[in-house]
């Protein structure tokens, strides 16, 4: 046997396993026209287990939208209701004082301005017609974007997870998304690592309506929250006031 078959025969029996996710159950909720709102309960062969909400649109006819809330006035629900909104999530980082972290730009006003990070690796944006998910260092500012948050990490990258993510700490996800059908949206998930997080929406038999291609994480842990128009709203309430949100309207 020679030394490189032998190396490589140690490689793949040392490499960890890595335990395939599969759908336990899907259900598709309520939504706004234009939008998909599905709970979907996802497992592993370990015993891991996952509970997805995900919200999905084509930007042609809709798009985000910052909501900012620099006094804390507002809780999501209260603020999607004053905005028209159709959905939204909890936003990106801020400081103690409510100071965000990174770029923000709410109906072409420059909130805050971008930040060189290692956190904040990409920014969600939105042109006439277009939804775009980049790198910081690619993400170019011209008089065309309306709306921008700065946040981090990519988890996905060109339908690939990103490697070298933490896979000890476990919290809930606000992730933000780009599918293979040109739609965007948002995932929220209960509990996971950001590992975890990347494995998943790289999987992708658990997302039959489009392979998730780019994915950003956004502040999650406390902040974390959904609220989706209905009679009544599905709201999942965060645990604390944050700086800003993020939501679904109408183009």
């Amino acid at each position: 046997m020679t030394s490189r078959l032998y190396l490589a025969l140690i490689l793949i029996a040392t490499a960890p396993l890595q335990a395939a996710w599969t759908v336990r159950s899907s259900t598709a909720h309520p939504a706004p026209p234009g939008l998909t709102f599905t709970q979907r309960d996802v497992s592993d062969e370990s015993g891991g287990s996952a509970t997805l909400w995900l919200v999905a649109f084509h930007p042609k006819t809709h798009a985000f939208a910052v909501m900012d809330n620099p006094e804390g006035a507002f809780d999501l629900g209260s603020a999607a209701t004053k905005r028209g909104a159709l959905a939204g999530v909890n936003g990106g980082y801020f400081q103690p004082d409510r100071t965000p972290l990174g770029l923000v730009i709410r109906q072409g006003v420059q909130l805050h301005p971008l930040e060189k990070s290692r956190l904040l690796s990409g920014v969600v944006s939105v042109t006439p017609g277009a939804v775009a998910i980049q790198r910081s260092g690619a993400f170019k500012l011209t008089p065309a974007v309306r709306e921008a948050l700065q946040a981090g990490p990519f988890l996905i990258e060109n339908g690939k997870k990103i490697a070298g993510l933490n896979a000890t700490k476990s919290a809930a996800r606000t992730v933000v998304f780009i599918d293979a059908k040109g739609r965007a949206g948002f995932v929220v998930c209960k509990s996971a690592t950001l590992a975890e997080a990347a494995e998943i929406l790289a999987t992708p038999d658990l997302f039959p309506e489009g392979k998730i291609l780019r994915a950003l994480n956004l502040d999650g842990g406390s902040s974390t929250a959904l609220w989706v128009r209905g009679e009544p709203p599905h709201y999942q309430r965060e645990w604390k006031t944050v700086r800003n949100y993020l939501a679904v309207v109408p183009r």
